[in-house]
This record gives C-alpha cells, structure tokens and sequence, in this order.
C-alpha cells in the first residue's frame, strides 16, 4: 500500500489498505487516520468504511477502545452496506460487528455471503465456526473451523477453536487430540 501511495498518493484505496494493515498491527491511531484520508479523497468507498469498522472492532477487541468505539464500527459498518450491500468487505466488516454485538444470526448470514463471494479466506470460515458456535450449532462450527484448517494448515486457530468446541459438548477425547494438533502447529 505504501509503494502504491508513493506512486499515486491520492488513491483512496491504498491509504484505505494501508489504514487496515496498520489496524493487523495494532497501531490504531495510524489505521485510522489512514482510512480517514481514504474517506476524505472518496467518500463512496464502500472498503474504506468497512476497513474502518474492522479496525475499530480491532481496537475494542484489543481492549484499546474507548467509550462510544463500538457504535463508530456500528456505523462504518452501516455505511458501507448503505454505500455497497454486495461487497465482500462489507458482509465481513458487517459479520465482525454483529458478533461482537452478539448478534450470531445475523452475523452468520453476513459471513455466509461474504464466503459465498470467496469461499478461500480462511478467517470468514473462523469467524463463521465462531458464531456457530455462540448459536450452539457445534457440528456447523467443527465444519467451518475445518474449511478454516484446510486453507491455512499453518494456523493453530482452527484447530484450537475444534478442540474447544468439542471439549464443551463433553467430548474430551477429541478436544484433546485437536489440542494435541494445534501444539504440533504452534508450539508456543
């Protein structure tokens, strides 16, 4: 993204890109400012708010928030649906706020469609298992965290997230050969 601004250092949707990688690295303040100066080049970039939402979501998730955070992702989230309701962005940034709002059926289909658009991203298939999950739809979930490993075999997550969900359905057996995998993934 930055290679990309120092070539075209007007261009909406590099800073927006760089606002959301700087959001992956916790530097909040940057992330938002950076998508702030994509908003304030293309006020109809529909990525530019849900990057937005996502790193406000972050920023709360990181315990990093502040009072009213929650509603500003709320409302980026809303403004790329109003700006772009088919983005895949925008069902993920939707998705994201739903289940931190813990509104699970809703999220879930938020998901279902960003999934739908690209079925390869192996973090809509964890945020799918998640909500899944919370809605106690334990084999949809293990499906989804599943689809998750398959894409990134390298991640420890989804295997983390099987070995839980089969230890709270009182299956311990296979939580702890789950658990035992993700150990071998990820030792740390």
């Amino acid at each position: 993204a930055e290679n990309a601004l120092l070539l075209t250092p007007n261009n909406s949707m590099a800073h927006a890109v760089r606002g959301w990688a700087l959001g992956f690295q916790e530097e909040f303040l940057q992330a938002e400012a950076a998508i702030g100066e994509a908003i304030k080049l293309d006020g109809n970039n529909a990525a530019a708010y849900a990057y937005l939402a996502e790193v406000i979501a972050g920023e709360v998730s990181a315990g990093k928030g502040t009072l009213g955070s929650l509603d500003k992702a709320v409302e980026a989230s809303r403004t790329a649906a109003r700006i772009a309701p088919d983005l895949m962005e925008t069902h993920r940034a939707r998705g994201i706020v739903l289940e931190m709002t813990a509104n699970y059926d809703e999220s879930v289909k938020e998901f279902e469609a960003a999934i739908a658009q690209n079925p390869n991203i192996a973090d809509l298939h964890l945020a799918l298992g998640r909500n899944y999950r919370a809605l106690q739809q334990y084999d949809k979930a293990v499906e989804e965290f599943n689809r998750a490993n398959s894409l990134n075999p390298s991640d420890s997550l989804p295997l983390t997230y099987i070995s839980r969900t089969y230890a709270a359905v009182g299956e311990y057996a296979k939580g702890i050969q789950y658990g035992q995998q993700a150990i071998k993934v990820e030792p740390d």
